[in-house]
């Protein structure tokens, strides 16, 4: 979804596109963002989110896919 915008997301946006609640989300940002993966700011009192390395996410992405169906 992040990938998919063309302008960084709110995390209640993401939050509401998945039907999580804004902590689920935040904790799984927050791994993301410590791996160098998102850039997360704050506007106003909301904490908005940005990709920092697109091709590294998509190619994590892709493993993952990988991965999963070799299960």
């Amino acid at each position: 979804m992040l990938m998919d915008s063309k302008k960084p997301l709110h995390i209640m946006a993401v939050a509401s596109n998945l039907k999580m609640d804004y902590g689920g989300v935040y904790r799984h940002v927050e791994i993301l963002r410590r791996a160098g993966l998102l850039q997360v700011y704050e506007v106003g009192r909301s904490r908005v989110l940005s990709p920092l390395n697109i091709e590294q996410i998509r190619d994590f992405i892709t493993k993952a896919k990988g991965f999963n169906k070799q299960r």
